[in-house]
């Protein structure tokens, strides 16, 4: 049965004023309200955002006073969102690499399960860099076993739509990483607590212009000693995961 849900966007924003203002655009076609995290930009980015808090109606700003990451300005974001009274929160990047078409398909399948994470599955086109591609490989492996399951297709994307309630209890009482491990992590947390998920296809560009803040080395290296933290916390939980496979599979 469908629900009615109340659902935002949350927009973790660093370097990436310049494509901001299209992202939003493409949102508020949705009719979604829109949060902005400004993650301690410096005062060309603080403009963009500005002007478009000035221009578009629907738009909340919350301000960092310090870069804390991609994975700190989405959790701040969506800790917003919740004390604003949304039921749900899209995670979008600024930096327009995501086909925002599919926005209106997420919001459907969301009303017909509230409590599942919607989560994007990225389709790319010749763009992708090949390091891109082999990365994803690699932590989709380690997430296979962090979960006992092929069930998620891919935990780096993006674009995702999160039931609050639960997302935000586990940010209150978890320790994630507030960089660029936060959308693995988060998503394996959530498995881990019997959120159910579903996974639907989003076309993802590399534009030749695009700004990256992902750190090669650094992030490489995060993302390595994350999977090894995760794995090990993995194993405890075992028999809890293998018990909730069963009662989700009848037996």
């Amino acid at each position: 049965m469908k629900v009615e849900n109340k659902t935002c966007a949350v927009i973790p924003v660093y370097r990436h004023g310049k494509t901001l203002r299209a992202v939003i655009k493409g949102i508020l076609k949705c009719s979604l309200p829109v949060v902005i995290v400004d993650d301690g930009n410096d005062e060309e980015t603080k403009a963009y955002i500005r002007q478009c808090d000035n221009d578009f109606e629907d738009v909340h700003i919350v301000e960092l006073s310090v870069n804390l990451g991609k994975g700190g300005a989405v959790m701040a974001g969506l800790l917003r969102a919740e004390e604003l009274g949304f039921t749900h929160a899209f995670q979008v990047d600024a930096d327009g690499q995501h086909d925002l078409s599919p926005i209106q398909e997420f919001l459907e399948e969301s009303g017909g399960n509230p409590n599942s994470l919607i989560c994007g599955y990225p389709v790319y086109d010749d763009s992708v860099p090949s390091s891109r591609k082999n990365g994803r490989k690699i932590t989709n492996f380690w997430v296979t076993l962090e979960t006992l399951s092929r069930d998620i297709r891919d935990a780096m994307c993006g674009f995702r739509l999160y039931p609050l309630s639960r997302t935000c209890r586990l940010i209150k009482k978890s320790r994630m990483g507030k960089r660029m491990t936060f959308d693995i992590d988060i998503l394996i947390r959530l498995s881990w607590a019997g959120v159910p998920m579903k996974f639907l296809p989003i076309n993802v560009i590399y534009p030749e212009d695009g700004i990256s803040n992902f750190r090669m080395v650094k992030d490489n290296i995060a993302i390595s000693g994350m999977h090894a933290k995760l794995f090990f916390g993995m194993i405890p939980r075992i028999p809890i995961i293998l018990i909730r496979r069963l009662k989700r599979s009848g037996c």
